[in-house]
C-alpha cells in the first residue's frame, strides 16, 4: 500500500508526464514552423539540409529526454555506445517496448534515418521536422526498399523496428516483419542490434500516457555486437529464402538476448 508521500509522487509524475508531452508537441510544431523553414533558407544543398535537420532533431530529443529525467518521470541508461561506428553504414535494429524508444535512440545518435508511418508524415506537430529530415515514408512499395538501401550506401545509420509496432504490456516480442531483413540483404550495411527494456512497463501498445507506474520508469538501451549479413547473402537460394532465414535468426536472437527462449 502506497504512503501519502508515495501517492503524491505518483500524482506528480502523471502531471509531469502531461507537461513533457505538451512540451514535445509544442516543440515539434515550432521546429516544423520556424526552425525547418529557416534551415531551408540557410542550406540549399539537400543532403546537407537532411543531415542538419536530423542533427537538430537529435538535439531536440536529447533535451526532451533530459527534461523527463529532471521532472522525475524516467531515467535513461545507455550501454555499448562504442558499437556505433561513425564511418560504417549500420542498420540499427531494435525491439519496441515503449512509445519513447525512437526518441531515446535519436537522442543518442547525432545522425539517424528512420522509416516513418503515414500518420506521422501527416501529423501537424511533426510533419515539418519529419519532412525536413527526409525520413523515409513507409508506403509499403518497392520505393521503400530502394530508398532505404540508397541511404545505407553512404556511411549512414538507419533505425528500424522489425516488429513494426510496439509490444503490448507483458509481451516480450512481436513477430518480426521481413522489411528489415530485406533491407539488410539488399544493402551492404552491417546490422547493429539494440536491446531496449522499459522497467516497469509503461507507454506500451494500447497503454494511455497517463497510466504512469507508481515509481520512475527506467529505459535501458543496450547496443550489441554487430552482425555481418554476408553469411545469409552467400546462401545458395533465392533472395526471398535468404530474407526468410535472416528474419528467423534475428527474431530468435532478440528472444535469446532478452532472456526468453
Amino acid at each position: 500500500m502506497q504512503t501519502v508521500d508515495g501517492r503524491l509522487a505518483h500524482y506528480w509524475r502523471i502531471i509531469a508526464t502531461g507537461i513533457s508531452f505538451t512540451v514535445f508537441g509544442v516543440g515539434g510544431l515550432c521546429m516544423g514552423l520556424l526552425a525547418m523553414p529557416l534551415l531551408l533558407l540557410m542550406c540549399r544543398n539537400r543532403e546537407q539540409r537532411r543531415l542538419r535537420a536530423q542533427y537538430w532533431i537529435h538535439r531536440g530529443f536529447r533535451w526532451f529526454i533530459r527534461l523527463m529525467q529532471a521532472l522525475g518521470v524516467m531515467r535513461l541508461e545507455v550501454s555499448g555506445l562504442d558499437k556505433l561506428q561513425a564511418d560504417v553504414p549500420q542498420l540499427v535494429l531494435a525491439n519496441h517496448p515503449s512509445l519513447l524508444d525512437v526518441v531515446c535512440l535519436i537522442s543518442i545518435m547525432p545522425q539517424a534515418d528512420c522509416i516513418v508511418k503515414q500518420a506521422l508524415w501527416r501529423n501537424p506537430f511533426m510533419r515539418g521536422a519529419v519532412q525536413a529530415a527526409d525520413y523515409i515514408l513507409n508506403d509499403q512499395s518497392e520505393r521503400l526498399l530502394h530508398n532505404s538501401v540508397n541511404r545505407l550506401h553512404g556511411n549512414n545509420k538507419m533505425i528500424v523496428f522489425p516488429e513494426g509496432t510496439r509490444t503490448s504490456k507483458n509481451t516480450v516480442l512481436n513477430l518480426f516483419q521481413r522489411g528489415a531483413a530485406h533491407i539488410a540483404i539488399a544493402s551492404e550495411a552491417e546490422i547493429l542490434p539494440v536491446l531496449i527494456r522499459c522497467t516497469p512497463s509503461t507507454l506500451s501498445k494500447n497503454e494511455a500516457w497517463y497510466h504512469v507506474p507508481p515509481q520512475r520508469f527506467v529505459i535501458s538501451v543496450d547496443f550489441q555486437d554487430s552482425i555481418d549479413v554476408a553469411t545469409w547473402r552467400q546462401i545458395d537460394a533465392a533472395p526471398t529464402i535468404q530474407v526468410r532465414r535472416l528474419n528467423a535468426f534475428l527474431h530468435d536472437y532478440f528472444l535469446r538476448k532478452l532472456g526468453h527462449e
